[in-house]
């Protein structure tokens, strides 16, 4: 056996040195995590529900962790470009993001040109919120609930229209999955927001809406300018406890909804993980903020990392599913 000179195994214990060193030094960063502010990405305007969960979230984190934690709202391209900014961060725990539905599970499945991979570029962290939809109707239309609605558009085929903030949008998804599960025949009028759709919805221009806000729902709701028909979600909501499913309205199975979660770059150290996942499912469990949150129609559910993974995949499964079976395409 040829023995090692003792060059060589000075050499070979430097080596061992410095990657000791190394590996002393990732795990003293993590155990101080976090030192310096964080920045929270949010890929929409500020105002919005997404900015109102992620800015809950920020105040509690920084309570918690002991550093600021900073809303960062990079608006565009449907949510992508503030998606990728956080794909694309170091995986050192102080570039995060609250994520949607929209860019994860959707977009991959309408569009082949995506800067991030969902499957890839990402560390989930949580789930923060559950966001069911609703169907609402014109204040002149001839129907009042689930049931006359289908009735109505089964004898006007081509004639009730629907409005949505665009090709593509969860709102627009929805409304073709439901008019595929019903057997009706309506007509897409997209718009370029949710404001003129809605203006075009009160003043009789459209038939119905979906909804992904139910806060601004809730709103003319209470104000008799709308007819709720049926929440899109597996469960009603508290804040409209007399508006029934979709699926107890003689569609069992029915359930679409979106979600917010919160994730990191992909490569987060799973210590890190674990510190931000327990800091967010604690935050979730404040009372006040879940009353918020129910009051702008949304449902908290936190869980595990894993819990969130697993929740991702059947997610991914879910929409391709149904973007494959509608044929939609966005290039």
């Amino acid at each position: 056996m040829k023995l090692m000179n003792r060059s060589t195994w000075r050499r070979g214990a430097a080596a061992l040195l410095c990657a000791a060193a190394a590996l002393c030094g990732a795990a003293s960063a993590q155990d101080g995590y976090p030192s310096r502010p964080i920045t929270l990405v949010v890929p929409f305007p500020a105002g919005g529900v997404t900015d109102v969960v992620a800015r809950e979230l920020a105040h509690r984190l920084s309570a918690s962790l002991g550093q600021a934690v900073v809303v960062d709202n990079r608006a565009g391209a449907s949510g992508n470009i503030g998606t990728h900014a956080v794909a694309r961060a170091a995986p050192d725990g102080y570039t995060l993001g609250v994520l949607t539905v929209s860019a994860l599970s959707i977009g991959p499945h309408l569009s082949r040109k995506l800067p991030f991979d969902p499957a890839r570029d990402f560390t989930p962290i949580t789930n923060l919120v559950n966001t069911p939809g609703a169907v609402i109707a014109a204040p002149g239309t001839p129907f009042n609930n689930f049931p006359e609605f289908v009735k109505h558009a089964k004898a006007n085929p081509g004639r009730v229209t629907y409005a949505s903030v665009g090709p593509g949008s969860i709102p627009h998804l929805t409304a073709e999955i439901l008019a595929k599960a019903v057997k009706v025949d309506m007509v897409h009028v997209p718009y370029k927001g949710a404001a003129p759709a809605m203006q075009d919805l009160l003043a009789n221009h459209v038939d119905l809406s979906f909804e992904t806000s139910l806060a601004t729902t809730m709103t003319y709701h209470a104000s008799k300018r709308i007819k709720v028909l049926a929440v899109t979600g597996p469960n009603r909501v508290p804040m409209l406890p007399d508006v029934p499913t979709v699926a107890e309205s003689g569609y069992p199975g029915f359930g679409v909804q979106g979600w917010f979660g919160f994730f990191g770059p992909r490569g987060l150290p799973p210590a890190i993980v674990d510190k931000l996942n327990k800091a967010a499912v604690q935050a979730f469990v404040d009372p006040a903020l879940r009353q918020r949150l129910e009051q702008l129609g949304m449902q908290p559910e936190t869980g595990t990392p894993q819990q969130f993974r697993q929740f991702l995949a059947q997610q991914d499964k879910a929409w391709a599913e149904a973007v494959k079976d509608l044929k939609i395409t966005l290039e």
